[in-house]
């Protein structure tokens, strides 16, 4: 039983290999510099505490996003009592306003005093209203943790990448021997 590693040794055979495992690797280094979740010290920065206070402003005031939908309800020919209200409710505001309860509640109350049936109606609009909202902060959110990636050093990922694709290739190199009886 001779082992053929051994038999056959060559100066070169381990550069291709490693060659290969630092193309490898750096290409997975790449991919984690988007993959590799936020940490901590990124979090924590001015940009990204004021990027974040920003979105949740824009979630919670009237934005461009909320006159969409509003828009998109007004338009209907036929309306029901509480999308009329629910309508109504916003006219007046301006990009950056908050609605405020008082506004909410007077809808809810001046609907009750016409029809008591459709302040269920009404209910759901407002949460169908806060959904979208919740919806497009999440957008937004995940649109500038991609921008905060971006930012990382990619020489790091892809050569730590490559240092260690080339290390695997190595070891599995010397490691691998091929057994004749």
């Amino acid at each position: 039983m001779a082992v053929e590693a051994v038999n056959n040794y060559s100066h070169n055979t381990c550069l291709i290999p490693m060659a290969k495992g630092a193309a490898v690797g750096a290409a997975i280094g790449w991919g984690l510099k988007y993959g590799y979740p936020l940490n901590e010290d990124e979090k924590t920065t001015k940009e990204y505490l004021h990027a974040q206070n920003e979105i949740k402003k824009t979630k919670e005031s009237f934005s461009p996003w909320t006159r969409s939908y509003i828009d998109e309800i007004a338009a209907k020919e036929d309306k029901s009592l509480a999308e009329d209200t629910f309508v109504n409710t916003y006219k007046g505001l301006k990009t950056g306003q908050k609605i405020g309860k008082s506004r909410i509640l007077k809808a809810f109350r001046s609907l009750v005093e016409k029809d008591s049936d459709s302040v269920e109606e009404l209910k759901n609009l407002f949460y169908e209203a806060r959904f979208q909202a919740e919806k497009i902060a999440k957008k937004a959110t995940k649109s500038y943790n991609l921008a905060t990636k971006h930012f990382r050093p990619t020489e790091f990922f892809v050569i730590t990448g490559a240092v260690a694709g080339a290390a695997v290739a190595l070891l599995h190199n010397v490691l691998k021997t091929d057994v004749r009886s």
